[in-house]
């Protein structure tokens, strides 16, 4: 397993993962020195865009494969297809922990500050970046084109809220046991706000549901991309 995480890690350019780091050090500096809120706070804003670079160098992490003709590769070898889907998963998995460890480290030497709340809530609040890499997964899967699925990913990231919002304003409101209302877990921070919808649209969104629905997601997803996977047509 170890080998095959290796594997992919050298598929994807360590240049572009290592400047996408640095691009959010960067993205922090910038953000204190241009903001009065506290840099703490501030550092929650980059979550949904650390999903939004795992959607843009990780979209074709199976599609460019089936496409260029490299997935026969797996033919070749001796590996189980679960255990390759698995190996790009993981390998999504710890260029997201590495980002978030990053810019927490970054935050913490910026303020002068160290508080284990604030480690635990950040590590909580980057939980729909971690459903992110399943759903990212299974879209490459499922698609043959890695625009299509970036594109789709990116879509998916930065509208869920608002689609949220008009299927509740409309009443399909079975649309709070889908993943869609959880993407960005920053509307958790104003609780008078949250409470206020809760009220208005009859629904319960909470941080502790967004966090077992994410969870639920990230499976549903990790089984059937795996499936498709192991389904995958090697002549494509």
């Amino acid at each position: 397993m170890i080998k095959l995480i290796n594997n992919e890690l050298n598929k994807v350019k360590k240049s572009r993962l290592l400047f996408s780091q640095i691009l959010f050090v960067v993205a922090l500096y910038i953000m204190k020195r241009m903001s009065s809120n506290s840099i703490i706070d501030l550092s929650y804003n980059l979550i949904p865009f650390v999903g939004i670079m795992i959607c843009v160098l990780f979209g074709g992490i199976v599609s460019n494969e089936v496409e260029n003709g490299s997935f026969r590769y797996y033919l070749t070898k001796p590996y189980k297809r679960w255990k390759v889907y698995l190996s790009k998963l993981l390998c999504i998995l710890i260029y997201v922990f590495i980002t978030l460890i990053i810019i927490i480290t970054s935050t913490v030497l910026l303020s002068n500050y160290y508080d284990n709340d604030y480690v635990i809530k950040f590590f909580k609040y980057s939980i729909p970046v971690i459903f992110m890499s399943s759903l990212i997964m299974y879209l490459s899967t499922r698609f043959k084109s890695q625009s299509l699925c970036v594109g789709l990913s990116i879509f998916i990231l930065a509208f869920s809220l608002i689609i949220s919002q008009i299927l509740f304003g409309i009443k399909i409101n079975i649309i709070e046991y889908t993943f869609l209302p959880y993407l960005d877990f920053s509307i958790f921070n104003d609780r008078v706000s949250l409470s206020n919808m809760n009220n208005e649209l009859g629904i319960h969104l909470c941080l502790r549901n967004g966090i077992i629905i994410d969870t639920i997601y990230f499976i549903v997803f990790f089984f059937i991309g795996c499936y498709k996977f192991n389904k995958k047509d090697i002549k494509n």
